[in-house]
């Protein structure tokens, strides 16, 4: 009973996989031809071309799914976008520095990123350091 579950499952899988491969194809087919010599001056290309152009996107792209950099991880498998880890990294990083070298990183930060003191800002990022410390 197994086997044939198995047998009938495979044989779906294999017909729905054509059935994607077609409507891809088509579909790129008719995309390209409908946009690409109008707008380029490019060539027409047929169903094969246009699986091919696929293929190729897919290799130079990846075979990852849907999704692509959802799942990618960062630093130590920490997500990118989690800044709560790398506050805590810088913060760790500013305690190790001598006072000349957070004033020296402060200023070459502040200058490269084109966000310059005034006064109020500089009184209120003293005194939240302050109060960390």
């Amino acid at each position: 009973m197994k086997s044939q579950k198995r047998i009938k499952y495979a044989i779906g899988a294999v017909i729905a996989g054509a059935a994607i491969f077609t409507i891809m194809g088509l579909a790129t087919m008719v995309l390209w031809n409908w946009l690409i010599p109008t707008i380029f001056n490019g060539a027409i290309i047929t169903f094969w071309q246009a699986i091919g152009l696929i293929l190729l996107v897919k290799l130079l792209t990846g075979f990852s799914g849907m999704g692509g950099w959802k799942h990618k991880r960062g630093w130590k498998g920490h997500s990118m976008h989690d800044r709560s880890f790398w506050r805590q990294r810088m913060e760790e990083k500013m305690e190790k520095m001598s006072p000349e070298e957070k004033e020296k990183f402060k200023k070459y930060y502040y200058d490269r990123c084109g966000w310059k003191f005034n006064k109020e800002n500089e009184e209120a990022f003293t005194q939240t350091e302050e109060t960390q410390a």
